[in-house]
């Protein structure tokens, strides 16, 4: 009698078990969000797509707090007509991330459409479900970018699972997709680390066992920067990691790109992302040059919308062009021919007013992209 009374409590054990393990699921708007990101993170033609971030800046003052809904509005204009991005990474405030998703949605039906938004959030404490609630109320906002292990760098399965804690991260994903979103794992990879491609499939097993049981829409993968890393370093700064191609199919697989534009270095590194089969790649702020002393939105989307143009132009990348703007002229020397949009912008300078010093180097200009 007592074997079927143990008998029947490790039944019902199992079955509790088996039922706490399937309890995740995703609302129904969490599922079109699923297909309208992994629609951005993927191209039918099998190119990399191109999804840069964003920081919006808090105003310091009264009259910039007034002007920032025209300029976030602006902005989210020129990123999805002219730098014709895939989708967007944004770190801000809800305030902030207001005007962009309005702009996005009121693009829905029309040409070019609108593009997803991503939510940066530096820390997995940052997320509650109040803020998840006010991020889900916002038109355009697919998914929430969520640090699964971003204060060390990891170089195995084992050092992963030491690092993560399973259950707050689950809790936090099921949040999430509650909410109606979508939770986007970054994975900070040690520098020279070496995956097998055994270790790379338990890797994303790993993760999807954290999420909870589902596997995620999306993956980003980001390479580990030493503090002394010089700008103008040759490294790429790209994920030493291959994607194997028995799991191309289950998610897709965006890499992080830090370099800063010059001398062709983000062309070098979107090459590098394609050939270790990822699907997108995640433009960080760190790729405009002086963005921290200037996070000027005119100036950031002007640069994206010529450096978008030139990562997906079809145009040989052997020559370089500069960008300096000659005092003596009326005009700045050209990008493009086809950029003269990006000129009239003011994002690269205006009549007599001298180089942008966001966009110039010591040396007064840049080369490439």
């Amino acid at each position: 009698m007592f074997e079927r009374v143990a008998l029947s409590i490790a039944a019902i054990g199992c079955i509790i078990s088996q039922t706490t393990a399937l309890s995740i699921t995703e609302s129904p708007r969490a599922e079109i969000a699923r297909l309208r990101l992994a629609d951005a993170f993927r191209s039918p033609s099998g190119k990399i797509t191109l999804h840069p971030e964003l920081v919006l800046p808090e105003p310091s003052d009264p009259t910039a707090l007034l002007l920032r809904s025209t300029e976030v509005t602006k902005l989210s204009t020129t990123l999805r007509t002219k730098a014709k991005a895939n989708g967007l990474f944004v770190e801000g405030s809800i305030d902030a991330l207001a005007p962009l998703g309005k702009e996005q949605e009121s693009a829905r039906g029309n040409f070019p459409g609108p593009v997803p938004i991503i939510c940066s959030m530096s820390n997995v404490d940052d997320v509650d479900s109040e803020r998840l609630e006010s991020m889900a109320n916002i038109d355009g906002v697919e998914g929430v970018l969520i640090p699964f292990c971003v204060a060390k760098g990891i170089n195995s399965v084992d050092s992963y699972v030491e690092t993560i804690n399973d259950g707050q991260l689950a809790k936090v994903c099921a949040e999430i997709w509650s909410a109606g979103m979508q939770p986007i794992p970054e994975i900070l990879l040690a520098k020279g680390s070496q995956w097998a491609e055994d270790e790379v499939v338990r890797l994303i097993d790993a993760v999807k066992d954290t999420c909870g049981g589902l596997d995620p829409v999306s993956i980003v993968f980001t390479k580990e920067e030493s503090e002394q890393e010089d700008e103008e370093s040759d490294d790429l700064s790209t994920p030493e990691i291959t994607i194997p191609e028995s799991i191309e199919d289950r998610l897709a697989f965006v890499g992080s790109v830090r370099t800063t534009a010059g001398g062709g270095r983000m062309n070098q590194a979107i090459s590098q992302l394609s050939s270790c089969n990822f699907n997108a790649a995640f433009l960080r702020a760190d790729c405009v040059p002086g963005y921290r002393m200037n996070p000027d939105l005119n100036v950031v989307g002007g640069f994206w919308a010529a450096a978008l143009g030139d990562l997906k132009s079809l145009k040989s990348k052997n020559f370089n062009f500069r960008s300096k703007v000659k005092l003596d002229r009326d005009v700045p020397m050209e990008w493009y021919n086809y950029q003269k949009d990006v000129m009239e912008s003011g994002a690269l300078g205006s009549s007599g007013a001298g180089a942008d010093p966001t966009l110039n180097p010591d040396a007064g200009d840049y080369k490439g992209f």
